[in-house]
């Protein structure tokens, strides 16, 4: 689904209105070999997957931001659920691999304006979802 971008009477693909909105924010995105777009947010590298173009919806990621130690396999499900409880919106969970953990934001919008609104709350989650997890990690141990 493109969308016209009212202010400048433009029609825009689903990418293009999310790089606007990481770019209205002041960072720089950029698009990977697979043609998601990373930006790196206080420190960290968070992937927004854009899906189908048709979809008004967006899932952002934290990859594999904390490993999981072999032997700490319980520990690690219930810090994840701990902190998937703690933090709105944000679902963190033992990736694919077994090997990591990982955070993701999923989010619909309506127009750019929600669009750059959601944009902005989700890279303040994610970026917060790392020190609560070790800060959860600590109390559990």
């Amino acid at each position: 689904m493109k969308i016209s971008n009212k202010q400048e009477g433009k029609t825009m693909t689903k990418k293009e209105m999310i790089l606007e909105a990481i770019e209205g924010l002041g960072y720089k995105p950029h698009v990977d070999d697979d043609g998601d777009i990373c930006v790196r947010f206080q420190m960290k590298s968070i992937f927004f997957l854009t899906g189908q173009e048709e979809e008004q919806y967006i899932s952002a990621i934290l990859p594999q931001f904390s490993e999981v130690n072999e032997g700490e396999e319980t520990l690690t499900l219930a810090v994840c659920n701990k902190v998937s409880r703690e933090v709105k919106l944000a679902k963190v969970y033992i990736d694919q691999t077994l090997k990591s953990v990982s955070a993701s934001c999923e989010f619909f919008y309506t127009d750019m304006e929600s669009l750059k609104s959601n944009v902005e709350h989700v890279l303040g989650i994610l970026g917060m979802v790392r020190s609560t997890y070790y800060k959860a990690k600590a109390e559990l141990m």
